[in-house]
This record gives C-alpha cells, sequence and structure tokens, in this order.
C-alpha cells in the first residue's frame, strides 16, 4: 500500500472548516478534583457511585447487557464458520495516531485478507484507487500501513473481544454458538471523507478513485468466494462507522453537503447526516445480501462523534442519536467516545489504546445483537419531566446503577448537563443528583416560566482537546462489568443528547 503522509493536525486544523489549530490539553482543566458532598453516594468507584451491586435492565444477557424491547422474543443465534464485520468511516477508523501497534499475534483463530485488514492501495490524500485483492485468510493481526507507519485500527479490538465473550460468557448459554466464534474484520474507510464521499456511488468530486462502499462490496465477494473454497459458511454480521467529524465542520462552517439527492435517485431525498445513516444502513444490508444470499440483518453499528473542537455544540452528535432513535435495532449508536484515550498531539484521534478498547465497545454490541438476538441500547434519555425547578431524567441504562464518575472523566459543571430556557438562554443549574438506579434529577436555580432544553456532554470548550481533562464530555455511566480481553472497562457513559423539557 503507498504511503501517505501523516495527518498529525487534521482535526484541530479543521481543513475542510479553514478553522484554526486548537490548544494542547495541558493546561488545567477549570473544575477542581471532587470528593464526596455530604450525604452523596458513595461506592467501590469513588465519590457518585449508587450504592449496592450493578442491576440489569431486564433481559437475562450473560454480560449484563442491556434490556430487550418490551414483548419482543429474542432472535436465536445462528451459526456461521465466517463472521465479517466491515467497517468504515473516516481517520479514527483507519487509525491515524493509533501507534506503536499493539496486536502483533493472534490469540484465537480471528482471520484478516492476506492483503490486509484494511486491503487497498495506490492510496493518497484524497482516497485509494485500488482494492488489493485477496487470495487467502490469514490471523489477524494489526499493522497495516494508511498513513505511511504501522497502525492499530479497531479491527483486533473489535474481532478478538467478539470471541473472548462467546469464550467467557456466552458458550453454554446460547444454543449452538461454538467457542471459537470465528471473526473476519475489514476496513474500508478513507481519512477527512464526509458521508457523501463514503456511501454507494460516492461523490462526484473524487473522480479516478475507488469509492469506499463498492470496495467493502468488494470485501464481501472476497470473503464469500474464500469462505466457499474453503467449505466454510459466510455471512455479514454487521457493519461498524467511526465516523463524523468532517460532516460536523461542514454544518458549523454552513458548507455541509445536505440535502442530497437518494441512492435510489430520489431528489432531496437526505435531508440530514440522520437521513444519511439510515440511509447508509440499508444499502450495505441490500448489497451485501445481494452478493451473500443472507437472510441475517446487516446493522449498523454507530460509534458517537465526540472529537470537534471548533463549537461548543455537535449538530452531528445529535443527529446520530436521532438516527438510532428512528431506525431500532438497523442504526445501532453503540455510545460516545469522550471516555477514550486521544493523541494530546491534535485533539481527535484516538491513541493506539483507544482505538482498540473503542473495538471492544462495537464489540459488546455485537454480543448483544448476534449472540443474545436482542437489541442494543446505550445510555440515553428515556423520559423526561419537570416538576417546578426539578427536571427527572429516566434513562436506558444497560447495567444499573448510574454512577456520577468524577474519577474516569475528569469532572465539568452539571457533570456535563446543560438547561436552555425557552428563548435558548443558558440558566443556571442548582444540583445534579442520582434519582434511583436509572434516573437523574436537575434541580435548576429558579423555575422556568415555559418549556426549554435539556443537553447532556454538548460542551465542548473550542480550540481544547475532546475528553478528559478538557472538552465535550460528561460524567454519567452505568455499571456495566462486562470482561475486557485487555483488561479494559467498559462501562457505558451517558451518550451527547438535546431533548425537550415540558
Amino acid at each position: 500500500m503507498r504511503a501517505l503522509q501523516r495527518l498529525t493536525f487534521l482535526g484541530c486544523l479543521a481543513a475542510l472548516a479553514g478553522a484554526s489549530a486548537c490548544q494542547d490539553d495541558t493546561s488545567n482543566d477549570p473544575t477542581p478534583a471532587r470528593s464526596a458532598s455530604p450525604g452523596e453516594p458513595v461506592g467501590p468507584d469513588g465519590p457518585g457511585e449508587h450504592p449496592g451491586g450493578p442491576g440489569r435492565d431486564g433481559g437475562g444477557s450473560p454480560d449484563g447487557g442491556g434490556a430487550p424491547p418490551d414483548g419482543e422474543p429474542a432472535i436465536p443465534y445462528v451459526d456461521f464458520a465466517v463472521n465479517h464485520v466491515l467497517v468504515t468511516g473516516q481517520s479514527n477508523s483507519v487509525a491515524n495516531s493509533g501507534v506503536p501497534v499493539l496486536s502483533t499475534t493472534q490469540p484465537f483463530a480471528n482471520v484478516m485478507f492476506d492483503t490486509g485488514v484494511m486491503p487497498m492501495s495506490q492510496c493518497d490524500g484524497n482516497g485509494c484507487r485500488a482494492f488489493a485483492t485477496p487470495s487467502s485468510f490469514v490471523p489477524l493481526v494489526e499493522g497495516d500501513r494508511f498513513f505511511g507507519y504501522a497502525v492499530e485500527t479497531p479491527s483486533a479490538g473489535i474481532a478478538n473481544e467478539i470471541t473472548f465473550l462467546a469464550n467467557e460468557r456466552y458458550h453454554g448459554a446460547v444454543a449452538g454458538l461454538p467457542k471459537d466464534h470465528k471473526v473476519l474484520v475489514s476496513v474500508h474507510g478513507r481519512s477527512g471523507n464526509t458521508y457523501w464521499c463514503l456511501r454507494k456511488g460516492g461523490c462526484n468530486y473524487k473522480p479516478g478513485y475507488l469509492s469506499p462502499f463498492e470496495q467493502g462490496m468488494m470485501e464481501v465477494a472476497a470473503a464469500k468466494q474464500l469462505a466457499e473454497a474453503a467449505g466454510a459458511s459466510y455471512v455479514v454480521r454487521a457493519v461498524a462507522t467511526i465516523h463524523g467529524e468532517s460532516d460536523h465542520y461542514s454544518y458549523t462552517t454552513g458548507s455541509q453537503e445536505f440535502p442530497l439527492a437518494g441512492t435510489d435517485g430520489t431528489p432531496g431525498k437526505i435531508q440530514s447526516y440522520a437521513d444519511g445513516l439510515l440511509e447508509w444502513q440499508a444499502d450495505y444490508e441490500a448489497e451485501i445480501r445481494a452478493i451473500t444470499g443472507q437472510a441475517e440483518p446487516v446493522p449498523l453499528f454507530v460509534s458517537q462523534i465526540s472529537g470537534w473542537n471548533d463549537t461548543r455544540y455537535s449538530k452531528v452528535a445529535q443527529l446520530e442519536l436521532e438516527a438510532h432513535e428512528r431506525a431500532p435495532g438497523k442504526v445501532v449508536l453503540i455510545g460516545p467516545s469522550y471516555h477514550l484515550p486521544i493523541d494530546q498531539s491534535d485533539c481527535l484521534h484516538f491513541t493506539n489504546e483507544g482505538g482498540r478498547r473503542l473495538g471492544e465497545y462495537f464489540a459488546k454490541a455485537y454480543a448483544r445483537v448476534v449472540f443474545e438476538g436482542r437489541a442494543w441500547e446505550p445510555v440515553r434519555p428515556k423520559t423526561v419531566t419537570r416538576a417546578g425547578a426539578v427536571i427527572t431524567v429516566t434513562f436506558h441504562v444497560p447495567s444499573p446503577p448510574l454512577v456520577l464518575d468524577t474519577e474516569r472523566v475528569a469532572e465539568i459543571a452539571s457533570y456535563g448537563f446543560d438547561y436552555l430556557d425557552e428563548s435558548g438562554a443558558p440558566s443556571p443549574i442548582s444540583k445534579v443528583e442520582l434519582g434511583g438506579p436509572d434516573s437523574v434529577r436537575i434541580t435548576l436555580a429558579s423555575a422556568p416560566a415555559g418549556a426549554g432544553r435539556l443537553t447532556y456532554a454538548q460542551n465542548q470548550t473550542p480550540r481544547s482537546c475532546i475528553g478528559t481533562p478538557r472538552g465535550a464530555r460528561g460524567n454519567l455511566r452505568d455499571s456495566d462489568k462486562t470482561p475486557s480481553k485487555h483488561g479494559y472497562d467498559l462501562h457505558n457513559w451517558s451518550v451527547h443528547f438535546d431533548v425537550a423539557v415540558p
């Protein structure tokens, strides 16, 4: 694969948007370290831990995963010898900053193509011109070069955590699931590409470059052929996307590419990024089924963008949540990424550990959907009510109780919550506290005169790094104890959101 120059400051320079470089993350956070307040619950994870062990939001999941939809039976697991996960997106999908390589051996039987986990060639700053056609499967290890240096993509994290969970939690509990659940992962992401360029058909301003979506279909066709040649059954289980920064910047600068004609030719069909995610999932599923003949669904797993640095609020983060809500089980928001370690030199890209850990979050959602046959829900609002100055938010909680955690993510004012009155002006919050295992109470300084909006983790300090100790973030998580192949904690952190308050 031809080397690309490393785009170290891509996110902070925001070349598409013309934004200035962000600051580094060495300055002190304005919010100090916190001790437990009088009467505040304290548990094994420190101040803010709700007392009592982790509970469940229903379901009978071996890993304490999210609740099944009310009244819907689980979809029985069907075994295949080769289980393919496609990965797309922009620079984090191809692991800008993911150095050094961590996954140099394969602990299970998971595979990639012999042409790499990123099987593309003749690449430059605009894309790649050719598919690196594989001739065999080989053990999945990291070390591919997209930017001219060997990287750790999320691929090994995805595959190895899936098989680890199959071995440790699901084998013997899920009918028909073998211990050796073999996963194939392949990546067809492109650094800096917007949704328009990544979707079926691609965009009209990259002539001569291979459409990433078309490459994905080439990967499916090649994998099916190799599996059949080996006498092995084959299925595509999911597509994972790590994307949104370029579309975020296009929204904030007024240069967004929406509306777009649909890939079916309908003029103006795709009005927003949320519409795009629904279209993306539908096109992947239809095209993959046409190649494989499979009846199994192909959900689109989405990592919510937390990496923006030019504005306080990200419309794309909210639109990713909207897509999850509009297309249950099809577009699946796995969670945010503000709790993951990033490269402090560029304020945007995950470190090698951050990318691998993100891969494990995708794997956890995969286990819920594929092994259990149930819907995945991140920590997100379920209902919002108000009584005078007190707002109560009840959440979907994969593994109760909720926790206000200021150790894993540095504390931010009101734990990440903001209230905007009916004029859109911010109103002071006097207290945020847990209201129970699945709820939070937000007390305003005074009762509002009318309706308003409550946001969470829509609080980026412009030109600063995401996550901790600065940037768009919040302190609300659940108590998920899912085991990690690499010893990470895999608590589910609340998604970024903006909801109406009556």
